[in-house]
């Protein structure tokens, strides 16, 4: 039986690597939709978790939080107000929220999430006496929406602190009136849930096709710091000089090694040789790249083109001036014109409808809106 050559040097002009496999780690929570056995609540992204990516995106990523923290502002305006039959309302609830904070928890949902929830209180009489702002990513739902389970960390295992609420619905006196009293209990405190999209169980957020590139913006940054942290090291190449293992051993270190030295969290990437002895061990020379600087500077600005795109805005809306200088006073009135009867108008409106539909009166919301050169950006 002949002996393993697995020591032997490599042939003549041969390397020996390891699997060169591209090492990629995807973080991104895919928005699936999926009906649990014996559970009438549906789970919303792998592992239940997608407004907690949502939520992370928001945190980690500079431009789609400027995005969203600009739109909440324009659909807010300089104020706003909740009038029940003309007399207006100083606090929605008794927590002290008023209807400005009312709308702008509304609107951060609203672009972060692709929809928005209220919590509806009624009196004795079932006249609506509280309305609360609730968090979309605290919510999940049987699947045609009737439904909702409000709990503040679905992540946790074993959760005991799930409450069960009806979705909303509208009732005349006569009609509450009629109702027997376990049915008064079930709906003395009740969800109004919106969602941009009709089908589906949940909502989807604005942005939904740009997420990738809100992870380049976010990885980039990333690299680029952990790459200062590390002393700006460079890609490197590591020799195993003490004979050449099997592959799956050569393929265990690797992904040892990788998992620690490489990637966007640390900066670099790690070519390994395998080599008999230090005599035959490669060499590798780094070339030299002259626009290294440049191609992460053209992917960041490819990835913050596409994450404005998918809001259909543009970076001057929001205080984000690009290179260019011929983005004039009239282009920029005619973009923020459009951007608020395309995107800032039908949040308003949604919102507004919304209300309308809990308080059983038209029009109860209304908006002063900030003008900008004379640009009128009320709901209507």
């Amino acid at each position: 039986m002949s002996k393993s050559n697995s020591n032997k040097a490599p042939g003549r002009g041969a390397v020996a690597f390891a699997a060169l496999d591209p090492f990629i780690e995807v973080f991104a929570v895919l928005p699936v939709e999926k009906e649990l056995p014996g559970q009438d609540r549906v789970q919303w992204g792998t592992g239940n978790r997608y407004p907690d990516y949502i939520n992370d995106l928001y945190a980690t990523v500079p431009t789609l939080q400027t995005i969203i923290n600009g739109s909440v502002d324009f659909v807010a305006g300089d104020d706003v107000a909740i009038a029940l039959d003309g007399v207006p309302l100083r606090h929605v609830n008794q927590a002290g929220d008023t209807p400005r904070t009312l709308v702008r928890e509304a609107a951060l949902d609203y672009f972060k999430l692709g929809g928005f929830a209220f919590q509806v209180i009624r009196d004795y009489v079932g006249n609506v006496a509280e309305i609360y702002p609730i968090p979309v990513d605290y919510l999940r739902s049987n699947k045609d929406n009737t439904v909702f389970y409000y709990c503040e960390n679905w992540a946790k295992k074993g959760r005991t602190d799930v409450v069960v609420y009806p979705a909303f619905r509208a009732f005349t006196p006569e009609e509450w009136a009629r109702l027997t009293a376990e049915e008064r209990d079930r709906h003395a405190a009740s969800i109004y849930f919106y969602k941009t999209i009709r089908r589906g169980t949940y909502p989807r957020p604005p942005f939904a096709a740009a997420s990738k590139d809100c992870e380049i913006e976010k990885n980039v940054t990333d690299f680029h710091f952990n790459a200062l942290e590390n002393g700006f090291n460079s890609s490197m190449i590591i020799n195993f000089n003490n004979g050449i293992p099997e592959d799956p051993i050569k393929e265990q270190i690797e992904e040892d090694v990788t998992r620690k030295f490489s990637g966007h969290e640390n900066g670099m990437r790690i070519l390994l040789s395998w080599n008999p002895n230090k005599e035959s061990a490669t060499t590798f020379e780094v070339p030299k790249i002259e626009d290294f600087g440049e191609r992460y500077k053209a992917l960041s600005t490819h990835a913050r083109q596409q994450i404005f795109s998918s809001f259909r805005a543009v970076p001057a809306l929001f205080g984000i001036m690009t290179e260019t200088t011929g983005f004039s006073q009239q282009e920029f009135e005619q973009a923020f014109t459009l951007y608020n009867r395309t995107v800032i108008r039908p949040a308003q409106r949604a919102i507004a409808e919304a209300l309308e539909a809990i308080y059983g009166q038209p029009a109860p919301l209304q908006i002063t809106p900030f003008t900008l050169q004379g640009i009128d950006t009320a709901v209507n």
